[in-house]
């Protein structure tokens, strides 16, 4: 046997020449400011479930169906049991959208630029990418494209508020575009708890009764630090998830993860200071940004999108000699982007001054 050859040729023809999705770089020693993880650790009760676990929690399987998760979950969203899923993180959550409505030779749409898994699911399933390019995005706008309306695509994505971008689409036009698309409409809101405590109103959760074809998308990665736990929540119709069910792993949440989430959601008086903590250090990074000349779209999640000109890559690996990473995409369009998660201040001070050092 010729290993490569005969090897590859035992693996699904799509597969083969799939680029794997590139998540943001792990560098030991270095400060992440690349992955929009949040800044603070996550609520003191997480820390007790972890010294209180006990044997059986570990020998028994977890609640396949994480029935005590949903049901806080429930209370805190306002969304009956039944609506809500449990996922290895929303990612997870996103395989199992992938795999139940989307076959070999179809299409899904999303505004671009955006979330670059959502194209390595994509060539998973034998599935072709339909990117509709957001309206003048180049120029710092981010508007919802009308086209993405008439499409035909099975399923619809739209991350609100996007990545990379951290702009934000206003409810009444994700109800119009569920409206009119002919397939599902999911709504990866990852960050929307962000632009909920700014400016309100930001999520679809309200309108999953208006909208049959709604889905929507939570994460705990982000507002509930939780990121190392990896655990989502996707909301939809009791029928949709009644099929979702059929398509997710058996045991998809670990037990660990269920009972830190539970704890994370039950402490809203904490999540909402990590909410408001990250708002302040991401108002005091626009102010020290500012000086640089560069710009941003308005920001409604814990990240900042700066156009920083042809400096970009010099920037981004200048500020990596020195330990601070932060997110370069090597594509038309953001390749004069850096992307800036919002530490704590002493990280975003120690980035400011490394800046001021390279001659930003």
């Amino acid at each position: 046997m010729t290993v490569d050859a005969d090897l590859d040729a035992l693996v699904r023809r799509p597969i083969r020449g799939l680029a794997p999705y590139a998540p943001g770089e792990q560098v030991a020693q270095c400060t992440k400011m690349n992955t929009n993880e949040c800044a603070w650790g996550p609520a003191p009760a997480v820390q007790t479930v972890l010294a209180d676990l006990t044997e059986d929690a570990l020998r028994l399987y977890p609640q396949p169906m994480a029935d005590d998760l949903r049901q806080v979950a429930s209370e805190v969203f306002k969304v009956s049991p039944d609506r809500i899923l449990a996922g290895n993180g929303s990612d997870d959550c996103l395989t199992i959208l992938f795999r139940t409505h989307l076959q070999p030779g179809d299409q899904f749409a999303c505004p671009w630029p955006t979330y670059s898994l959502y194209d390595t699911l994509a060539g998973l399933q034998d599935v072709e990418p339909l990117h509709i390019d957001y309206t003048d995005w180049r120029d710092g706008e981010w508007g919802l494209p009308t086209a993405l309306a008439t499409t035909g695509a099975p399923v619809t994505i739209v991350a609100n508020p996007n990545n990379p971008s951290a702009t934000l689409i206003a409810t009444n036009e994700l109800r119009r575009l569920a409206n009119q698309v002919t397939g599902i409409l999911v709504v990866d809101e990852a960050y929307v708890d962000f632009a909920d405590a700014e400016i309100g109103n930001a999520s679809m959760l309200a309108f999953l009764d208006d909208h049959p074809n709604l889905v929507v998308l939570r994460t705990f990665s982000k507002s509930y630090s939780l990121a190392g736990a990896r655990l989502g929540l996707m909301f939809a119709h009791p029928r949709l998830i009644q099929h979702y069910v059929k398509v997710k792993d058996s045991y998809n949440v670990n037990v660990l993860t269920q009972l830190l989430g539970i704890a994370a959601l039950r402490d809203r008086d904490y999540h909402r200071d990590l909410v408001a903590n990250t708002l302040a250090e991401r108002a005091f990074l626009e102010d020290q940004l500012a000086a640089f000349g560069w710009t941003w779209p308005t920001s409604r999640g814990n990240f900042l999108l700066c156009r920083v000109g042809e400096q970009a890559r010099s920037l981004y690996l200048g500020l990596k000699d020195r330990g601070i990473l932060v997110r370069f995409f090597d594509k038309p369009g953001l390749d004069s982007c850096l992307r800036i998660s919002v530490g704590q201040r002493a990280d975003n001070q120690a980035l400011i001054a490394a800046l001021r050092d390279l001659g930003a």
